[in-house]
């Protein structure tokens, strides 16, 4: 337990026996007799129920005060004060300490990867919805809507934010105080050549995340990437930007491990990175992620260069508050690929900290 909480339970649980103690006398021996036998009684009580309430560790006999303290609680809830301040204290108590558990189990469901933890996240998907019409069927179709409105509130805003954190680990920055640079949707037969032609030429190195179709269709780009000392990073087979956020399990196994297979069979080279299309994970990114060896990487800077024409504009949204450890996102197959590559690199900030050598360690 923390300190402060230790203190506290330390002056909570005495200060609770001592008010239940004396509510009990004073009911049954009258007022002035309870008072005064208040805290003698009190003090034998705290030295009998240690024995009563004992566990196999600290955390077990807490909980076994908490559940003690709790079903006293629910018979005093509404007597007098300062009773039902108490009561209503240990209630408190046992709805955190609930809250508590709910959320680490929560994060041993969507921990793991692999088949196993695949399964366990569609079961809870499945059964959250299926008690939003369990509630409805009961309570009204009301209750059935607020929590499918819930439901979806949550998803989209643990999916379509990229450097969310809630369906997993999402990695978005480097080590070592690097700015690294990520390219994403290639290899472009025009831009790929005009990319890797102005990183040697600003002596830096950066993660391409390719598209699985993109390297069966240009082989030979995906190597030159390779044989010039950059890495390649997953970027799925198809790139389905507008549908990948609510993809389902099966789907998104295809679109990762396909491409992970082309990548590795073209290059001979296994990717250890993942990046979403635009970003945006869904349900089932990580443990298919994980089980296949990758970890999901974001950004933290990005100029929205896929959709914005104006290089300028692009850099400004890069470059203003760019630092040490930063990952930034840019993109091929567009019209300002190396426009917005160039400006990029031509940064002072970004030459005195860009990869120069290897990307053995970008993402330690």
């Amino acid at each position: 337990m923390h300190k402060g909480e230790l203190v506290f339970l330390a002056l909570w649980v005495p200060l609770a026996v001592v008010v239940a103690v004396a509510h009990w006398l004073c009911g049954w021996l009258g007022t002035i007799a309870g008072i005064l036998l208040a805290l003698p009684v009190s003090f034998l009580v705290l030295s009998l129920l240690p024995v009563a309430l004992a566990g196999g560790s600290p955390a077990a006999q807490w909980r076994m005060w908490l559940l003690a303290g709790t079903v006293w609680a629910l018979f005093h809830r509404n007597g007098a004060f300062p009773v039902s301040c108490f009561a209503w204290g240990w209630i408190a108590l046992f709805a955190l300490n609930a809250a508590a558990a709910v959320l680490r189990g929560f994060g041993v469901l969507l921990g793991g990867h692999g088949s196993a933890a695949l399964w366990r996240r569609l079961i809870f998907l499945l059964g959250i919805h299926l008690a939003a019409i369990v509630a409805g069927w009961f309570w009204g179709w009301w209750w059935a809507l607020a929590g499918g409105a819930l439901i979806a509130a949550w998803y989209c805003l643990a999916v379509l934010r990229p450097r969310g954190q809630w369906l997993g680990p999402v990695r978005c920055m480097c080590g070592g105080g690097r700015v690294l640079i990520t390219i994403d949707d290639g290899p472009d037969p025009h831009d790929t050549p005009l990319l890797l032609d102005l990183l040697d030429r600003h002596r830096v190195k950066a993660v391409f995340f390719m598209i699985g179709e993109k390297v069966a269709a240009h082989p030979e780009l995906a190597r030159e990437v390779l044989r010039r000392g950059h890495e390649i990073g997953n970027h799925t087979m198809t790139h389905p930007h507008a549908a990948f956020w609510c993809a389902g399990p099966w789907r998104t196994r295809r679109e990762i491990a396909a491409c992970q297979q082309t990548i590795e069979r073209v290059t001979g080279f296994t990717p250890r990175w993942f990046r979403a299309p635009a970003g945006h994970r869904n349900f089932f990114t990580h443990p298919v992620a994980g089980g296949l060896g990758l970890e999901v990487v974001a950004w933290r800077r990005r100029g929205f260069d896929a959709v914005e024409r104006d290089a300028a504009k692009v850099l400004r949204r890069i470059l203003t508050k760019i630092g040490p450890g930063d990952i930034v996102l840019v993109h091929e197959a567009t019209p300002i690929a190396a426009a917005v590559l160039e400006g990029v690199l031509q940064d002072e900030r970004v030459r005195a900290s860009a990869f120069p050598l290897s990307t053995a360690e970008m993402i330690p």
